[in-house]
């Protein structure tokens, strides 16, 4: 009877749901840099997210990067575009730390030599990992995600990014993603700003 007892005390324990004090309410905005194999492209990225309760949460986001060489050339001016929406569990591990698990519907869309040349598609992108406040003003966060866009390609992905907090509402952000896409290599970077609420 007492193990009984103390196997369900147990079971209780650990599936149980203590909120951490990660904020999954916010937008932010950020300057982004995007190398796609020889091609260098800058532009900016807006993203929000909404907390449903202390195990869901929805987001979305889109990105916004292009390349426009010095000299006139309809040719080489390319712009890429990415939207997302979805939704996200979280777990969590203490009250610092989060373990969370997202599932979005993506569209990728491709501009060269001013809409000579157009190209969209659709897909989802899966991704799990870690959000953790490794001191009362930093959060680091880490995830690997899974991404299939159609004509954009396939591939696995991994992506690292820092909020730097210095208040309740505002924070600096830093991020770095890496994307194989069918072979093609993506690296992302990113500097911006977050308002939490």
């Amino acid at each position: 009877m007492k193990r009984t007892v103390l196997a369900l005390a147990v079971s209780a324990a650990a599936f149980s749901a203590q909120a951490s004090d990660l904020d999954y309410s916010y937008v932010e905005g950020a300057y982004s840099k995007l190398d796609v194999g020889p091609g260098k492209l800058d532009g900016f990225s807006i993203d929000g997210s909404v907390e449903f309760n202390d195990s869901f949460y929805g987001f979305a986001g889109y990105q916004n990067n292009d390349q426009s060489p010095p000299e006139i050339s309809i040719y080489t001016d390319i712009i890429l575009e990415e939207y997302n929406v979805g939704a996200g569990f979280r777990k969590s591990i203490n009250d610092k730390t989060d373990w969370i698990s997202e599932l979005s519907y993506i569209r990728d869309s491709g501009n060269i030599g001013n809409s000579l040349f157009k190209i969209n598609d659709n897909g989802y992108r899966i991704a799990t990992g870690v959000r953790s406040l490794v001191s009362d003003k930093f959060e680091l966060n880490g995830k690997v995600n899974y991404t299939d866009a159609g004509d954009f390609g396939d591939g696995f992905g991994v992506g690292i990014s820092g909020v730097f907090r210095v208040n309740d509402s505002f924070g600096i952000t830093a991020g770095y993603d890496y994307a194989d896409r069918s072979g093609s290599d993506l690296n992302g970077w990113n500097l911006g700003a977050r308002f939490s609420f």
